[in-house]
């Protein structure tokens, strides 16, 4: 018997999980780890950026979706990644030992890499994670009041492009 961990429950962590559980014999034993308890449609940021959807509308919880499909989920920041040990260590100090992991952690986002970027920076928004997309949201609301230029676009090796479709 085999247990497969899959770090990140995102747009690929989570079909991965359900096909693995779908193709592989029940003996084997599927976990998730996700920092964040819920899933996101990270390409519905956008929507939610400019007030077509809101947070609820584009996030379901992850442990009831998985949990119907025999699937263990933990919702926990990994680490450390020992590859040689074959175990994660959570945010917590909890270890997970696998004998196959998948990575599906979609991009680390590093706004350093410019400066003034970034929700945080000062100078510009980010529809990256639902949370960017809802701060970005409260400032249009005030940009509508009084419209004029505005640049959009994605950075490379700074930000993640999926939303920027």
């Amino acid at each position: 018997m085999a247990h497969i961990v899959i770090m990140g429950a995102g747009i690929g962590g989570m079909p991965a999980a359900y096909e693995m559980r779908a193709t592989l014999p029940a003996e084997h034993r599927i976990t998730v780890v996700s920092a964040v308890d819920y899933f996101q449609f990270t390409p519905s940021n956008p929507w939610v950026a400019v007030g077509w959807r809101d947070r609820e509308s584009i996030t379901l919880p992850i442990a009831p979706l998985l949990e119907k499909k025999g699937i263990a989920f933990i919702a926990k920041p990994v680490t450390i990644i020992d590859a040689e040990a074959n175990q994660l260590t959570l945010k917590d100090g909890q270890t997970v030992d696998y004998d196959y992991l998948v990575i599906t952690t979609g991009p680390k986002l590093f706004f350093d890499e410019v400066p003034g970027s970034g929700p945080h920076g000062g100078h510009t928004h980010s529809v990256c994670t639902v949370d960017h997309a809802l701060g970005f949201f409260k400032d249009y609301e005030e940009f509508l009041k009084y419209p004029g230029t505005v640049v959009i676009g994605a950075m490379p090796f700074a930000s993640c492009f999926c939303p920027a479709y």
